[in-house]
């Protein structure tokens, strides 16, 4: 089972509309999945209108009491009115309990300690955390394999990426595994032309652990989330739908260690060349490198006006654009291109 954390420490981000609606797309797409509310506000309890006869509060506080774990009570207990995915409910005294635990030995393995018990039932287990870094979220962190910090489009977002490194960096100091961190933009509005700055600094910010899927604005996510439904049961051809599909996607090829494999076989060396006088610096960035301006793409002077490059690409279809001197451009050698969702053009490279 492959276990992950949505973090962060701003509330307003799209935490538990992500956790809730990634959930539902793993178990649409017959993956076993738990989903776990750790968040004292029981928001995806709610979003959901869960029902489980044991809620992770009632787990936590037997812990805190020495009490043993009952895997089969556990499972029996759980709201698995969904196709392929149960959830294991919150609530409000769930803060009481964060407060009895902190004193408690060994206080951080609590939850994976509970998770662990059920583990082979599941292919995913999703876990909600709180909008802090108390010991709930840190036990969260300590009982995954990924962790993902949903990312609004405003500074204040970014800013907090630079808590997150640090908390991971402290991490890292005491423990041997820790989560990998990725962010997802959430809350795109591709009209206004702050959102297309703020996608490409997050992206120079970040690279690799920025994920290729962005959730655009979707009024029919907030209605889900009062009808008590997923995006899949309200509302199944909306671009939250489809959004969140595209992440389930993405999630899986990320925790697939033969997908991981597959990526570093198969390359084909690509040749990207662009004619031009009068540019500094030229560099090739697409989807590929996560839309990133890295001196790995940065293309080569080969004479007063041929730049080069040659980039290993597995099968399959690019988009991408040329980057001189900050201005951004489609190929202009290349004939197929299509429309980018700030109204600009992409250029479109097939790898066979």
């Amino acid at each position: 089972m492959k276990v992950l954390s949505f973090i962060n420490q701003k509330g307003g981000c799209g935490k538990t509309t992500s956790t809730v609606n990634l959930a539902s797309a793993l178990a649409i797409n017959k993956k076993k999945t738990l989903l776990i509310d750790l968040d004292p506000q029981a928001h995806a309890t709610f979003s959901l209108g869960a029902n489980s006869l044991i809620t992770i509060t009632d787990l936590l506080e037997n812990a805190s009491e020495g009490k043993p774990l009952n895997p089969e009570n556990i499972l029996k207990s759980l709201d698995n009115k969904r196709n392929n995915l149960s959830v294991l409910g919150s609530s409000i005294g769930l803060s009481a309990i964060e407060n009895n635990l902190t004193a408690k030995k060994g206080n951080l393995e609590i939850l994976k300690t509970i998770i662990s018990s059920i583990s082979s039932n599941f292919d995913f287990c999703i876990i909600d955390c709180p909008p802090n870094l108390g010991l709930l979220t840190l036990n969260a962190i300590n009982a995954s394999d990924y962790a993902i910090a949903p990312m609004g489009i405003c500074e204040l977002s970014l800013k907090g990426v630079e808590n997150l490194k640090s908390i991971f960096s402290l991490l890292l100091q005491n423990k041997k595994n820790v989560p990998e961190l990725y962010y997802l933009i959430t809350q795109l509005d591709k009209r206004y032309r702050f959102s297309q700055e703020f996608l490409r600094r997050a992206q120079e910010i970040l690279g690799k652990n920025l994920l290729s899927t962005t959730i655009r604005t979707n009024i029919t996510l907030r209605e889900a989330a009062f009808k008590r439904k997923t995006i899949y049961e309200y509302r199944n051809n909306s671009r939250g739908s489809v959004d969140y599909m595209h992440l389930a996607d993405e999630i899986e090829k990320i925790t697939n260690p033969a997908s991981k494999k597959t990526l570093n076989k198969h390359t084909k060396g690509i040749n990207f060349s662009l004619k031009g006088n009068g540019f500094n610096e030229v560099f090739v960035v697409g989807e590929f490198n996560n839309w990133q301006k890295t001196n790995n793409f940065k293309l080569k002077k080969l004479d007063t006006e041929t730049w080069s490059i040659n980039v290993p690409l597995t099968e399959g279809n690019y988009r991408y654009k040329f980057v001189a001197d900050n201005q951004w451009f489609k190929d202009p050698q290349n004939p197929f291109e299509e429309k980018d969702p700030f109204g600009g053009i992409n250029s479109v490279i097939s790898v066979d």
